[in-house]
């Protein structure tokens, strides 16, 4: 009897504890799941931190899994529809769909034009030309925000005659000058489009401000405060009309964003790693007076004023007309028979050529052999040649480039001769072009003609050289004239004549462009109508594959031996001469 009451207890006091337990843990499931706020105390405080913090990691679960893939974009109509483009091609690549806002108030991102700002991802490039006929280099910035603002006088070096100056933009420029430079306060500012533009810049009297993709090989283009944008030194935060577009927003999120999908992007419309410069000169024969020069003064003393200018591009041509002979007597040479001593190719070094042109008459002056040593020694300086060569397949070979997106050839050929002095099978020579029996002419006109057109095919921009007859005068003669233009008809971007000793005209015709002659570069004339021996450096620019400029470099010769830059008077007075002997 007292052992079963003692199990009746004991097993009521089981229940009893299992009761109490559940009770328990009941309890401890509702705090945590339904925050019984019953419960009082320091307990009760701890409970409601982890109720917060449980919160808390929750919602960031939650942001980190959510990802924008919409945003509302607002484009100021200031803006070139192509960088436009651009810019929304690089948002494409982080959100899923981008909405055009019309106003800046309803987006999330806008882009606009930042006068303030001096660095961004985003540039557009503006900068100031003239016709191309123009003896003037140089504009002042804050000589074109004077004349914006009503100062009809502080431009009027850009007039030739006794009319006033005027600005000629297209209404996206001139949108965009207006914020710049506020509202126009003079009449002399005039809005036309693009096709208007190009025959109002001939005017004597007018000017432009345009877009630097929109530069085309009749603008001179003007130094701005004396930077020139086509130097590829040039810090274009410190160019005036370099502005700056700008992507805000207010939203963290979306900056970064816009910092993810613009890394290591620029979108600009001058883009330096397009941009391509050739020189191209004139007559080099390092004889007479150019020799007598090194052997007084040193191999380098011919090049010493020049050869800054001449080493700044990124393809450098020389056309030297002679063949390089051991113990050439150069200083008096024999007649007309000329040869350089092969110590003086250190001139063609110092001054940075990239290429040699062999159309000259007096290359087999000493005979093959010589020659041929001469094409050694430049093929022991990497220097391609073209114009001439070994053979006659060999002299109708171009010398190719290839300079960020422009691919170059150079082409050359030799007209006046003499016959010994052409290619032939088995010999060396310049590249011929034999004017003197009609039948001959036309059937290496049509070679050079097939060479060109397949050139254009594989996408080269193609400089052809002519070793023409010379003439001492700037104006071309009938028959030069049509040899010239059936070349650029064939397809040459341009056609520079390597034979003038004497600086000649230029032509524009269709897509293409003419130097008639260029005049010396290292070669002396002791004649009276060449008064102090003009030259012409031309500078070749390209951009995106295409010849967008030229610009005329000016030269004289000291002491027929030496040249140098001319002041800004010869300068003036040399130009305008080039142009009245030139084709408009």
């Amino acid at each position: 009897m007292k052992s079963k009451n003692l199990f009746t207890h004991v097993f009521t006091l089981i229940l009893i504890f299992l009761f109490i337990s559940a009770a328990s843990v009941s309890c401890q499931i509702t705090r945590y799941g339904e925050k019984d706020t019953s419960e009082t105390g320091e307990a009760g405080n701890m409970n409601e931190a982890d109720n917060q913090l449980q919160e808390q990691a929750g919602e960031k679960s939650e942001d980190e899994t959510e990802e924008i893939t919409t945003v509302n974009l607002w484009i100021s109509d200031l803006i070139p529809e192509y960088i436009s483009a651009e810019v929304r091609n690089e948002l494409s690549k982080v959100f899923d769909e981008i909405i055009l806002a019309d106003e800046k108030e309803n987006s999330d991102v806008w882009v606009e034009i930042d006068i303030s700002s001096k660095e961004s991802e985003i540039g557009w490039v503006l900068v100031p030309v003239v016709s191309f006929f123009r003896s003037f280099d140089d504009i002042s910035y804050e000589n074109i925000k004077e004349f914006w603002a009503g100062n009809k006088e502080v431009l009027n070096y850009i007039s030739i005659d006794v009319s006033e100056p005027e600005l000629i933009v297209t209404e996206e420029v001139f949108k965009v000058l207006e914020k710049i430079f506020g509202q126009k306060e003079n009449e002399n500012i005039k809005i036309a489009s693009t096709e208007e533009l190009s025959l109002n810049i001939e005017k004597n009297n007018s000017f432009s401000i345009i877009p630097f993709d929109n530069i085309e090989k009749e603008y001179k283009v003007l130094n701005l405060d004396e930077m020139s944008v086509f130097d590829k030194d040039l810090d274009i935060n410190n160019y005036p009309l370099a502005l700056n577009i700008s992507l805000g927003s207010n939203n963290p999120d979306f900056e970064s964003k816009i910092a993810e999908s613009f890394s290591g992007v620029t979108i600009t419309n001058r883009d330096m790693e397009k941009i391509a410069s050739v020189i191209m000169t004139g007559v080099t024969a390092i004889v007479r007076q150019v020799a007598r020069r090194i052997e007084s003064d040193g191999v380098l003393s011919p090049g010493e004023k020049i050869a800054e200018v001449l080493r700044d591009a990124d393809i450098t041509h020389i056309s030297n007309e002679l063949p390089f002979v051991e113990g050439c007597t150069g200083t008096r040479p024999q007649g007309l028979i000329f040869c350089s001593s092969p110590e003086y190719i250190e001139l063609l070094r110092y001054v940075g050529t990239d290429v040699i042109e062999l159309t000259g008459n007096h290359m087999n002056d000493y005979g093959h052999e010589w020659m041929n040593y001469t094409l050694d020694m430049y093929d022991e300086e990497c220097w391609p040649y073209f114009g001439g060569g070994r053979n006659l397949e060999d002299s109708y070979e171009p010398a190719t480039f290839e300079i960020g997106s422009n691919k170059i050839a150079f082409l050359g050929a030799n007209t006046f001769g003499p016959a010994s002095n052409w290619a032939t099978e088995d010999t060396p020579g310049s590249a011929r072009i034999n004017v003197w029996g009609e039948v001959e002419k036309e059937e290496d006109m049509r070679k050079f003609e097939a060479i060109i057109k397949g050139l254009k095919k594989e996408g080269y921009i193609v400089i052809f050289t002519f070793q023409y007859e010379e003439t001492y005068s700037y104006t071309p003669t009938e028959v030069q004239i049509a040899d010239f233009r059936r070349i650029i008809d064939a397809g040459a971007d341009i056609v520079s004549g390597s034979q003038s000793h004497y600086p000649m005209g230029v032509e524009f015709r269709g897509d293409g462009f003419i130097n008639y002659g260029l005049g010396n570069l290292f070669f002396g004339q002791q004649l009276a109508i060449l008064g102090n021996n003009p030259g012409i450096i031309a500078k070749h620019i390209f951009y995106k594959g295409k010849h967008i400029n030229t610009i005329l470099i000016t030269t004289m010769l000291n002491d027929f031996s030496q040249p140098r830059l001319t002041t800004p008077e010869e300068r003036i007075e040399l130009l305008n001469s080039i142009f009245a002997g030139s084709i408009r």
